[in-house]
């Protein structure tokens, strides 16, 4: 076989295998976006809801919402949970009547700010950290800022829905509550606000599936409805419902 032969095999298998790359890139956003399509039109909060919830919050609370989308409702069903995603209130990162205040990993953007008028949710409800004082919440929230702009963490999600369905997942070292804060770099809703309270000294583990069970051990477990759940906050409220 002559090497120009060689060259145009192996430049026939680079182009080939970027195609499956695009392929694949294709529709696996494709699929995020009939996800993360809304299911009802008129089901976000209304106005009033916001200015409720505005009046409530202070720096460092946890937002636990239900939303209004396909992947909301599998969150919830996989979860066996009435939420669907946990944010935090941070505060006015800008100017303005409607200022960014609020932190997320969004499974299509990332780790992003939102105004509470996007807050994209049927219902929420307000948790506040208890044994906080105003320098460890300013620390809490500065921490959650940091991480703007970081990738959205598709692995652990994927890893996260197989184990809920109780599938065969390739074992993962447990991580430590107390250096969890300084090493991760992609997160996915519940693993953003997990590592936060971490880096203050606060534990949110999951429920154990069963007596015995290591499951609690493992931080990369937590869901929505384990903050809920969860001895180191209050309710706070309100729960806004659309009709």
């Amino acid at each position: 076989m002559s090497a120009r032969h060689v060259t145009r095999e192996l430049g026939a298998l680079v182009a080939a295998r970027a195609w499956l790359h695009r392929l694949r890139a294709r529709l696996f956003t494709a699929l995020l976006r009939y996800l993360t399509g809304p299911i009802r039109r008129d089901g976000s909060a209304t106005a009033e809801d916001i200015q409720s919830l505005a009046k409530v919050l202070c720096r460092g609370d946890v937002l636990l919402s239900a939303g209004n989308t396909r992947v909301s409702v599998l969150v919830k069903c996989l979860t066996r949970s009435a939420w669907s995603h946990v944010s935090m209130y941070v505060g006015p990162l800008d100017d303005g009547h409607d200022p960014r205040c609020v932190v997320e990993a969004d499974i299509e953007a990332g780790v992003r700010s939102i105004r509470l008028s996007e807050l994209n949710a049927l219902n929420v409800c307000v948790l506040r950290p208890t044994g906080l004082d105003h320098a460890n919440r300013l620390r809490l929230a500065e921490w959650v800022v940091g991480r703007i702009g970081s990738e959205y963490d598709h692995a652990h999600a994927w890893l996260l829905g197989r184990r809920l369905l109780r599938l065969p997942t390739r074992r993962v070292p447990h991580a430590a509550s107390n250096t969890v804060a300084g090493t991760a770099t992609r997160f996915i809703c519940c693993s953003l606000l997990t590592h936060a309270f971490a880096f203050v000294g606060l534990a949110i583990a999951p429920v154990q599936a069963s007596p015995g069970s290591t499951a609690g051990a493992d931080l990369g477990n937590v869901t929505p409805g384990d903050f809920e759940r969860a001895a180191v906050f209050e309710v706070i409220g309100p729960a806004a419902e659309s009709a």
